[in-house]
């Protein structure tokens, strides 16, 4: 009798504190559940806790999020396959990654602020860290493409305990308070943006109107809790450890990754949420028009019935909406039904035909020759990859 192929085990060391770790851990249960199945180890941990295995653990590969040198170090030392998903990087430290895609990211936020009349931009993070860096750096690059202005600050985030904790708060205040109003404030993480809401709530900042703030990652149950509830960036992590458990069976199947292989991929969208739904257009009758655009994009809808909606010209409608946009109005209902799409295909389990009507296309074929014209892949692939199924 022929003994059954071994099942590998693999270890998973992502924190599970955050909606970014719970999110990736099930894009690896996901790819396990279909191709496995695996055996995988995994244990509670907040972010800042270091990723150990347990004594004697003798399994076959590990996805972690490689976060210093001595993670690192400890890993290769085991002589296991390791797949990296960490936006980390450190010097000497060769595992094959899967990563968010920052200057996508920095791009859909800035859209985000754009699109909704802002001019000014700020960014906040813990600067001591390289990867922030690299994270507030493609932010700064699409605000100055934009012909924009931005400051940023650096959010030390030290324990809500420490002595210094009141201290820093106090800077971060002053910070905002000088900030030109105005502003879409962008964050590294949720706790970032959780700091500045804190703040502008102490000082008398009217969130979104003087001040919209996005964090850099969607935990839906830290984002909800405060007021206004916290707009965020929906990252791929599903995807990204789906991605990471593929190249993991690849290794099992006997085709060795490249150390220095290194995927990213890009964010599904900003969940706007009460911190930067607002409109910063000074123009009345554009702001006007931009409402009833909003509110009307996933019903059949015309530029001449925009215009109608203030009212003004169609021509002078065109011209006020590419000199504060740089796009026709006819582009702006394609770019919100797209976006309203792609929420409905990452979201829900609506069937693609059903998602084309309720976006506001119409037609299944529409849909797809639109969607594919914008983002290089089909509605349908779409939502297998962002799921990470």
């Amino acid at each position: 009798m022929t003994d059954s192929p071994k099942e590998p085990q693999v270890a998973i060391l992502v924190d599970t504190s955050t909606g970014w770790g719970r999110r990736l851990i099930q894009g690896v249960i996901n790819y396990s559940m279909k191709h496995g199945p695996w055996h995988l180890w995994l244990e509670p941990r907040g972010r800042s806790e270091a990723g150990r295995l347990p004594s004697g653990w003798d399994g076959d590969g590990i996805i972690a999020r490689v976060s210093t040198q001595r993670i690192a170090d400890e890993l290769s030392k085991l002589g296991k396959p390791v797949i990296n998903v960490s936006g980390i990087e450190l010097k000497r430290v060769e595992f094959p990654r899967v990563t968010s895609n920052y200057s996508a990211t920095a791009h859909m936020v800035a859209e985000h602020f754009l699109e909704r009349g802002y001019r000014q931009f700020a960014y906040v993070g813990p600067l001591r860290h390289n990867y922030v860096r690299v994270h507030a750096a493609a932010f700064q690059h699409e605000v100055e493409l934009a012909g924009s202005r931005w400051h940023i600050f650096n959010d030390r985030e030290p324990s809500s305990t420490s002595v210094r904790w009141q201290e820093h708060l106090e800077q971060l205040g002053e910070w905002l308070q000088r900030l030109p109003k105005p502003v879409g404030v962008f964050t590294w993480a949720t706790s970032s943006g959780t700091h500045v809401l804190e703040m502008a709530r102490r000082l008398g900042i009217a969130v979104p109107d003087e001040m919209a703030v996005v964090g850099g990652d969607d935990d839906d149950v830290v984002c909800n809790a405060t007021v206004p509830a916290l707009s965020s960036v929906l990252t791929a992590s599903e995807q990204i450890g789906h991605r990471a458990a593929a190249m993991m069976d690849q290794v099992f199947a006997g085709h060795p990754v490249d150390n220095h292989h290194h995927e990213t991929i890009e964010p599904i969208q900003v969940t706007a949420r009460g911190s930067s739904e607002a409109l910063a257009i000074e123009d009345i009758e554009l702001r006007n028009a931009v409402i009833y655009l909003r509110q009307n994009a996933y019903k059949p809808i015309t530029v001449d019935k925009v215009a109608d909606s203030v009212p003004m010209t169609r021509r002078s409608l065109e011209r006020k909406f590419r000199k504060w946009f740089q796009r026709s109005p006819l582009q702006e209902i394609r770019r919100l039904r797209i976006a309203r799409a792609r929420e409905l295909l990452v979201m829900t389990d609506l069937s693609v035909a059903d998602i084309a009507e309720a976006s506001g296309f119409g037609t299944l074929e529409y849909m797809s020759t639109t969607f594919k014209e914008a983002t290089g892949i089909t509605p349908l692939r779409f939502r297998t990859q962002s799921r990470g199924r």
